[in-house]
């Protein structure tokens, strides 16, 4: 269930959407209610923890 980053073209209003697979409906514009929207490229950010050294451990001498 991924979370889309949208641009309205009526009223130029950014917003992010919960989307399902199984969604047919259109997207809607949470201000103004047009469906002239635009998925926007947008960065995926991670949270978490990582060791130290990463995750896969010190690598061999000659790599960093």
């Amino acid at each position: 269930m991924p979370i889309y980053e949208y641009r309205c073209k009526a009223c130029n209003n950014c917003f992010e959407k919960l989307v399902f697979i199984t969604d047919d409906e259109p997207v809607v514009c949470p201000e103004c209610s047009d469906r002239k929207v635009k998925r926007l490229l947008s960065c995926s950010s991670l949270i978490g923890t990582s060791t130290e050294n990463g995750c896969s451990g010190n690598a061999p001498k000659g790599f960093s």
